[in-house]
């Protein structure tokens, strides 16, 4: 049992990040983002002997994370009120002074944008741009098809480059 904790517990250290990461950005909300963090890896933790491995691990936490942070936006009866936090990017520690500030605000920016899509869109739009997640892994992750994958995803790219030209963001190859 304690070989399975200790195995667990640098599951825990390589894929958290990552994971709160996913939630944060389909969640908005630091609080709900480490609860879904937390019931994921319990859940993946108690279901430990159901796991196939069909699929990556880390896809399958994917899953889970996604599922979650689909439930929870349910609960919230579908109201917009969705608050713009700051959050830390993962992928790097710090930045200078006035990159800080554009990329800062232009995280802003595409986090309101997010906000015009679908739970499906969203969901998809993150894995992809910010996981790097494959076509087939983020199949893998929200039980959809490939192809259901793809159009979702070309229709949000759509409609968050429309919101981006909107807000006046000049758009580069996106």
């Amino acid at each position: 049992m304690r070989q399975k904790s200790e195995e667990f517990d640098a599951f825990y250290r390589e894929y958290g990040r990552r994971l709160y990461a996913v939630a944060f950005r389909l969640v908005q909300n630091k609080e709900d983002a480490l609860d879904i963090l937390h019931d994921s890896f319990l859940r993946a933790y108690r279901h430990w002997q159901r796991f196939r491995g069909r699929a990556k691990v880390s896809t399958w936490l994917y899953r889970i994370v996604v599922n979650l942070s689909y439930d929870l936006l349910r609960r919230r009866s579908r109201t917009k009120h969705l608050e713009l936090l700051d959050h830390y990017d993962y992928r790097k520690d710090f930045y200078d002074g006035e990159k800080a500030v554009v990329r800062k605000t232009l995280a802003e920016q595409v986090n309101a944008a997010l906000e015009v899509l679908t739970e499906r869109q969203k969901a998809v739009f993150v894995l992809k741009v910010y996981e790097e997640l494959s076509f087939q892994e983020i199949a893998a992750a929200t039980s959809s098809r490939i192809g259901t994958v793809k159009a979702t995803y070309f229709q949000a790219l759509q409609k968050v480059r429309r919101c981006l030209k909107e807000q006046g963001v000049r758009l580069h190859e996106m």
